[in-house]
This record gives C-alpha cells, sequence and structure tokens, in this order.
C-alpha cells in the first residue's frame, strides 16, 4: 500500500536503498510499477542511486529496463577498480609497517557489500596514525599520486595538510580512470568539531 504521507517518488527512493534484509519487495515492484520504468530510472539516476536501486530490483526479481544494467555495470567497473587500488596502497604501505583503515563508504564497499555496484561513491578515503602521515605522504607521491585539493580554499602543502587532518591526491588508473584519494590522519574531520573532543587516532582497537 502506497505511504500516502510521502510522494511516491519519495517512497520509491526510500524503498530502493534499504539494506536487502529490509526491502519489501511487494512494496518496492508497486512503486516501480505505478511510476514506471522511465521515470523511476530518470528518478533515481537524478538523485545518484540508480546503482543501487538496480540491485534491490533485482533482488526482488523485478525486470528493469538494460539502461538500468548498464549503469550498474558501469558503477561496478568503476569501484571494483576503486578497491583494487585500495588494496594496492594498503599492502604497499603495509610494506613500511603502516597499517591503514578504510573510511566512510571505503570501507563499507570493501569488507561489507559483495556486489561493488550497490556501493558507489566518488573518492576513497583513508585512514593512518599521525605519526605515519607523512611518510605515507611521501609513499604515495613516490608512486605516482599527485597532492592536490578539490577546494579552491585549501592550500597545497604538506604542512597545511597535516595541520588540517589529511590531504587530497589525484590519481589516474590502470583503465585511463581517475580517482580521488583522502589520506587522513583525524579520525572525524570536522571542521567545527573542537580538537580536545576528538578521538585520538592512537586509541583505535585497529592499531592495538
Amino acid at each position: 500500500m502506497l505511504n500516502l504521507s510521502l510522494s511516491p517518488e519519495e517512497s520509491f527512493l526510500i524503498e530502493a536503498i534499504h539494506h536487502k534484509n529490509a526491502l519489501n519487495c511487494d512494496y518496492l515492484g508497486e512503486l516501480y510499477r505505478v511510476l514506471g520504468d522511465e521515470h523511476t530510472y530518470d528518478l533515481c539516476m537524478h538523485n545518484k542511486v540508480a546503482s543501487i536501486a538496480y540491485d534491490a530490483l533485482s533482488h526482488c526479481g523485478l525486470s528493469p529496463t538494460n539502461k538500468w544494467l548498464d549503469e550498474y555495470t558501469s558503477v561496478s567497473d568503476r569501484i571494483s577498480e576503486y578497491m583494487e587500488e585500495l588494496d594496492k596502497t594498503a599492502d604497499l604501505l603495509a610494506k613500511h609497517d603502516i597499517p591503514l583503515l578504510a573510511l566512510k563508504n571505503s570501507g563499507i564497499a570493501r569488507a561489507l557489500y559483495p556486489r561493488s555496484g550497490a556501493s558507489p561513491m566518488g573518492d576513497i578515503d583513508v585512514l593512518v596514525r599521525k605519526q605515519d602521515f607523512r611518510r605515507a605522504h611521501e609513499i604515495l607521491v613516490e608512486n605516482g599520486y599527485v597532492m592536490k585539493f578539490r577546494s579552491p580554499l585549501e592550500q597545497e602543502s604538506l604542512d597545511h595538510a597535516e595541520q588540517g587532518g589529511g590531504a587530497e591526491y589525484s590519481v589516474n588508473l590502470p583503465s585511463g580512470g581517475h580517482l580521488w584519494f583522502e589520506l587522513q590522519w583525524r579520525p572525524v574531520a570536522g571542521r567545527t568539531r573542537k580538537r580536545r573532543v576528538e578521538s585520538r587516532t592512537s586509541m583505535l582497537r585497529a592499531w592495538q
């Protein structure tokens, strides 16, 4: 039954991004039929969740048109290459005794989602110990990473990056694609959060 407190479009988006264990396939199918394939595809592309929605629709035995599969495959290929780069970088830093943690969507995609297409993201975020930050930066640069901030307000200097808690890098991938890679030493890099109440990286159980 349609939720009258939300529009059908809003309801579809919410339902389509549920975890598989929480999906209501009957409800999702009803919304998909009410809205139509073309409209739901445009809706999901606009909200950048088309690959997630395709995964949900397929899981529920529905058959969206081929353009959904094309988008899913494109995202899956891109995220798979991101994960390969993450693994390569983690192995590289590990050779120098620098442990690395994948943060946010990077960690979710690497550890929790068996299908890369269901976990789209725009970059990779990783965490290292503060004392390892400069050495990790040197290793990344030696291996082709270029420190470059996306925001024009950031100063592209290592001192500024270390003071702020992290640096961004532009990475050219083997496929010819591009990746933004963020190296952080602050577990929570909130600009309005007082440093004295932040958790210290050294306290994380992963380092112990």
